[in-house]
């Protein structure tokens, strides 16, 4: 399969992602802080991807970036969980927090005992956290069918983008040993879920967040 491909759907979530980072921008300070910290989280992956995407035009070893990525997206997604199940089930907001501290808390005592893992992918790493986030996703999911909550589609599209990454990333180091054509399914799979993850977090905005913005206006 023609490489070229690959790079055409990551450029098409890069640009989905931009396009979600400046949407969700607008009217920021009136949402909630599940909100804020759900834009700081678009913000910052699209931050780390776009130097990603320039170390690896300048063909310098980015290895190290996904490290950031890692920690980056598991602290922002679980204080995004956190504050939005905590108004509607403290107990399990509770959980979310400890177990995210918990979880932090090992992954530097990793980084402190392997810290050769710093210019790595550690795969051990996004398996835990990105597992966790899946649990996250499924325990607001299950409030929703209860109540009325935002972030509907945001949740689904976590979930699964969460379970099928958490596959491709996990076993990362495994597939070095595969072919080149398999290795390239792969990495054009995950690309696709991204797109499809971006797309419905547009969505999310255009059903929850544009009806609200359009009402403060008039």
């Amino acid at each position: 399969m023609n490489p070229d491909m690959l790079r055409v759907l990551s450029y098409i979530g890069y640009v989905i992602l931009c396009i979600n980072i400046i949407i969700y921008s607008i009217g920021f300070a009136k949402n909630s802080k599940a909100y804020k910290f759900f834009m700081w989280y678009l913000l910052t992956i699209g931050i780390i991807q776009g130097v990603m995407e320039f170390y690896a035009h300048k063909s310098y070893n980015n290895h190290f970036l996904s490290n950031y990525y890692l920690l980056f997206r598991f602290v922002l997604l679980s204080f995004f969980f956190y504050y939005a199940i905590n108004r509607v089930k403290r107990k399990t907001g509770e959980l979310i927090k400890y177990t995210s501290l918990t979880t932090i808390i090992a992954l530097i005592v990793q980084y402190s005992i392997y810290p050769e893992l710093y210019h790595n992918f550690n795969s051990l790493g996004f398996l835990i956290t990105s597992s966790l986030l899946v649990i996250y996703a499924v325990f607001y999911l299950y409030e929703m069918l209860s109540k009325k909550l935002p972030f509907h589609y945001t949740t689904v599209g976590i979930l699964l983008y969460m379970l099928s990454s958490t596959v491709i990333f996990a076993s990362a180091t495994l597939t070095v040993s595969f072919n080149d054509e398999i290795n390239m399914y792969i990495w054009k799979l995950n690309a696709f879920l991204f797109i499809v993850y971006q797309l419905l977090i547009l969505w999310e905005w255009k059903v929850t967040f544009y009806p609200k913005l359009m009402k403060q206006e008039q």
